[in-house]
């Protein structure tokens, strides 16, 4: 009688703990990550794939190892294979990964055609799993632990944050430097994973809130004011000095191209439809930064606003708005300081602050002013 009780007691503990991993599961936040568009076709590969149409989920076909789709006329897609035609496509795997543009993902990838006749790459997956793919796609994990924290906990909270304002869209954040960039199953470690469950469900807070947690690379020795980036109210960003990130060998930069390059790029963007005479950095603001780019040529003056202009050039040649610029022999130089933006947290600048023993909460309370650290969902 009692084995039969304690029998009947152990079957009870598995099953509740099978229902509360599953509920568990179930309220995982997930996002939703943009992977690329501007594709026409694309083969998918994996192991058991299906495929559902959307929106209505009614399944397609299932068990395949390998198809094409492609974007047809109006808002549709096609599978080549079996011609299968849908607004839309949700694809999973029973292997656990679907390999796309060279790269396996976790969870599921949804397909939508894009306005630009091409399709739209979406990976749905659990946000925790995506912080892992995250991290050395950023930084390293092999950095000191309590840089790779802070990391992660500024990466959540940007996450969150634009899931929240980005309810509405087809998509949460993107995997490239317009928001975060994310390689999947493939740029995974161990040490990532470790600071990921070790941070679990933390996110940064002020005045109980989200905070719009932005990052960038190396700052130049001081953190840039937000209001010369975007608009809106983010007072938990401010100008800081950084005296951690002087180690970065993104510290310094140099770039050149020819003159006739820089004037084909803003001839094909429509600035100018003359020869460039003179390039001066125009004023800069008070964190040594240039507001905007003074372009001469004959008879009048062109004025770009400085990270509209190093957009134009590309993020990874001008790697920054704190740069001085000279034209020798038709040749355009420009040296500069730090890599990206400027604002919120400084990449290499948390790295630094680890070495000299500070904790992930330290290193994200120095570059996030007035602001808490707890748990979401």
């Amino acid at each position: 009688m009692l084995k039969k009780i304690l029998a009947e007691f152990l079957i009870l503990v598995v099953l509740t703990a099978i229902f509360l991993s599953s509920a568990e599961a179930n309220h995982r936040p997930k996002i939703r990550v943009l992977i690329s568009r501007d594709i026409f076709q694309l083969k998918i590969s994996g192991a058991h794939l299906s495929v559902a149409e959307l929106p209505s989920g009614r399944q397609l076909f299932k068990y395949r190892d390998f198809f094409t789709v492609l974007r047809e006329k109006g808002p549709f897609l096609k599978v080549s294979e079996n011609g299968a035609w849908a607004k839309g496509f949700v694809l999973t795997s029973t292997q656990g990964y679907i390999s796309i543009l060279g790269r396996k993902y976790k969870g599921q990838i949804l397909l939508y055609p894009g306005n630009n006749r091409d399709i739209w790459i979406i990976n749905e997956l659990p946000l925790e799993e995506y912080l892992v793919g995250l991290v050395n796609k950023e930084i390293s994990s092999q950095w000191p632990l309590a840089a790779v924290k802070a990391q992660v906990v500024a990466a959540r909270t940007y996450a969150y944050y634009q899931k929240e304002k980005r309810a509405d869209n087809l998509y949460d954040v993107e995997a490239s430097v317009n928001d975060q960039v994310y390689g999947g199953i493939e740029s995974e470690d161990e040490r990532a994973r470790k600071a990921v469950r070790e941070t679990e469900r933390e996110i940064i807070f002020y005045q109980g809130k989200p905070i719009f947690a932005v990052y960038h690379a190396c700052c130049g020795g001081k953190t840039e004011a937000p209001a010369y980036v975007w608009s809106g109210d983010y007072p938990y960003l401010q100008s800081i000095p950084c005296i951690y990130c002087l180690d970065s060998p993104h510290f310094v930069w140099h770039y050149q191209l020819k003159l006739e390059r820089l004037e084909k790029i803003l001839r094909d963007k429509g600035y100018i439809h003359q020869p460039i005479k003179e390039i001066l950095a125009g004023p800069r603001n008070e964190n040594k930064r240039i507001v905007k780019i003074i372009i001469k040529r004959d008879g009048d003056t062109l004025e770009i606003p400085a990270p509209e202009f190093r957009q134009l050039l590309g993020y990874d040649q001008l790697r920054s708005t704190n740069f001085w610029v000279k034209i020798i022999n038709r040749v355009v130089s420009f040296s500069g300081l730090g890599w990206g933006h400027g604002v919120g947290l400084c990449q290499w600048g948390a790295r630094g602050l680890a070495e000299t023993g500070a904790d992930y909460q330290s290193i994200i309370k120095y570059y996030y002013q007035n602001v808490e650290i707890g748990k979401r969902f």
